[in-house]
Formats: structure tokens, sequence, C-alpha cells
């Protein structure tokens, strides 16, 4: 939406339910992962975010929001690649218990702490260089890095945790203060003290350990235990009188007892069981 907001370009969005909407056929028909956001464009779905920025920042060349020139282009495809390998998951780690997306860790957690410090010191030493990440212009990799850093800033980066970046810090409000930004985010404040993890929200819970749903009883295994009770016994017991009698009446019993046993042997076949479980 920011990208969008530089390039003049309007998008269209929608309230999004994952409980009902994730599930829906025609949802899955147009975005196969199943996940948000996507966004749809005449020629198909486009999804995951950093591949929906991209194509909104490149859909105007005279606004350089996907740079000046090919070497341009190559830096800003490094930034967004850093922002999601070295940034996100560790950010992520830290800040989604004090949102209640997730359980804390305190081992997790400090080893994101660092980690994210590590990311924050490489951002430091470009933000000497140039006000932007690639120069003097704002580009997609200042957006995608913005919005990544936006949740870190307010909620969990206090004073003590920012003072080894002034430059990342300075470049962060100088973008949240651009109308292209707060149009979207609203006003960002930096936080005054870290936020604490907080209970697990009761829809992001996982599923208790050892814990089975009832399982309902198969319908192969029910005509198994109707087959058990029907047979060999059964059929033994209608052979016997048809032996008794003789002649061909005798015959006829034991092929129509036979044939039964054919029927139900083909419906437990055609229900999923093996012939080997069958005759057992």
């Amino acid at each position: 939406l920011v990208a969008a907001k530089f390039n003049g370009l309007s998008l269209d969005t929608k309230k999004f339910d994952p409980q009902k909407d994730a599930r829906k056929p025609d949802f899955l028909a147009k975005n196969p992962t199943g996940k948000v956001p996507y966004l749809e464009t005449d020629m198909g779905c486009i999804f995951s975010s950093n591949a929906i920025a991209k194509y909104v920042a490149t859909c105007r060349e005279d606004k350089a929001l996907y740079g000046k020139c090919f070497d341009d282009e190559c830096l800003i495809d490094t930034w967004t690649e850093f922002c999601t390998q070295e940034l996100e998951v560790p950010l992520m780690c830290w800040v989604y218990p004090t949102m209640g997306l997730m359980e804390s860790d305190s081992k997790a957690t400090s080893e994101a702490q660092a980690d994210v410090k590590k990311a924050l010191g490489v951002m430091e030493e470009q933000l000497k260089k140039s006000s932007f990440l690639i120069g003097d212009f704002v580009t997609l990799a200042d957006i995608v890095l913005v919005c990544s850093l936006r949740e870190g800033f307010s909620r969990v980066f206090d004073s003590a945790f920012r003072k080894p970046f002034p430059k990342v810090t300075a470049w962060f409000e100088k973008c949240c203060k651009m109308p292209q930004f707060s149009s979207v985010f609203g006003e960002v404040k930096l936080c005054a003290a870290a936020q604490k993890p907080v209970a697990v929200l009761k829809e992001f819970l996982p599923p208790a350990r050892g814990e089975k749903k009832p399982q309902q009883q198969q319908p192969a295994a029910a005509a198994k235990k109707e087959a058990k009770s029907v047979s060999p016994a059964a059929a033994k017991a209608a052979a016997a009188p048809a032996a008794a009698s003789g002649g061909g009446d005798a015959d006829a019993q034991i092929k129509a007892v036979g044939d039964e046993i054919r029927t139900l042997k083909e419906k437990l076949k055609a229900e999923g069981l093996s012939g080997k479980k069958i005759n057992d």
C-alpha cells in the first residue's frame, strides 16, 4: 500500500477472516498458497508481500521507486532479500509473543535480539553513507524495511536498544513522517519501554500435546467386523444342512452360500479392505 501511494496508484482492499475466508473454494482457486496478502490483476493473482510490492513499484518507471538503472535494481533486490533473510524472522520471534501471536521462549528471544542487533548494525553502516538505503531517494528497499521494522520500533526497541543505531532510527522516523507512509501507518511512536510477552490469543493457541480427536469407526472396519460374524462359521453352518439333505438340493444350497460369501467379499473390497484381511 505504501508503494502504491508513492506511485499514485489506488488499490482496493478487503477485510479477510482467516477462520472463514481461507477455506472458501473461490479464494483457494485464486490463491494456491491459501495465504494473504495477494493481489488480483487482469493477468491473475500475485501472492507474497515482496512480489506484490515489486509489481506495484515497477508499474511507474517515471517514479524510480524500483531504481533509476540496472545497478539500482540489483541493490534494491539485495536489501529486500536482506530484510527477508536477516531481519524478519528474528524480529517476529521477539515481537510476536508481545502481541499474543506465539508462545514466548526466553532463549529464542535472546537469540532473536542478537540477530536483530546484527542486522541493524549492517543498516547503520549503510545509512552513514547515504540518506536512504541505495542513495538520496526513497526506493522499494526503504519501504520494505520500514514496514518490517514498524512493530519493532513501536513495541520493543526502547531507547537503550536504539542508542547504537542513531542513523537507522533517524531514517525510520523520517520515512514514517512522509505522507505516503503516514497515510497507511498513521502516527508511529517510538516505544518508551519494551513490551513484555502476553498470553497467546485463543485462536493462535497450538493444540495440546497428546490430545487426540475421537475416531469414528471406519466403514471398512465395520464391514470387516460384520464379515467375521458371519464367516467362516456361518458358511460352515449353512453348508452342513445342505450336505445332510444330499443330491441336487445340497449342491444348490452350497452354491447359494458360496455366492453369498463372494458377494460379501466384493463389498468389502470396494470399501478398501484387502483380500488378506477379509480372509482373516
